[in-house]
């Protein structure tokens, strides 16, 4: 020993340094799990887990003559887009979402605008006339406000459903 300093003893294989295996080999076992954590989290994002895209980002909501497409996950505050879609016949088509849903999203731009729109005690119904041949598409933009499960009930035509969102922050 010289000094403060204290040289390693020399290890059976010749190398003359210190190690603590035990430590190390914990530090590997955790890089291992993160690298598969950062593994899942790429495959998720892929996939549209996480929002802005991807295979899974939509969900699909049929109705009797209507298909409706709403993100299955959204980011705060990042716009995203509601799709109504009316196959059946009709002159004209109504549109009903819940309070709820406006308590946690703002509406940007309803395309095209309703012909006419009023407010119940839970809910916003908005009609839009239809004109030549099906399918007929309206387009809200929405941007959540909140993040958490969201849960609402939607309305196209007459037929109900209960939807339900995660918004990420």
């Amino acid at each position: 020993m010289t000094g403060n300093l204290r040289i390693p003893a020399i290890r059976a294989d010749g190398l003359q340094l210190e190690e603590h295996r035990d430590f190390q080999e914990r530090y590997w076992r955790v890089q291992r799990l993160a690298w598969l954590g950062y593994g899942l989290a790429m495959i998720f994002a892929l996939l549209g887990l996480t929002g802005s895209g991807g295979a899974l980002h939509m969900q699909e909501i049929r109705f009797p003559g209507a298909v409706a497409e709403i993100p299955r996950v959204a980011r705060w505050e990042a716009w995203d887009e509601i799709r109504m879609t009316f196959t059946g016949p009709g002159d004209e088509h109504r549109l009903r979402i819940g309070t709820d849903f406006f308590d946690l999203f703002e509406i940007g731009r309803i395309q095209p605008d309703p012909v006419e729109s009023s407010l119940g005690s839970h809910s916003h119904v908005m009609s839009f006339t239809a004109e030549g041949t099906t399918p007929h598409e309206v387009r809200i933009s929405t941007r959540p406000m909140h993040f958490g499960w969201t849960r609402f009930e939607l309305g196209l035509d007459g037929e109900n459903r209960s939807v339900r969102i995660l918004v990420l922050p």
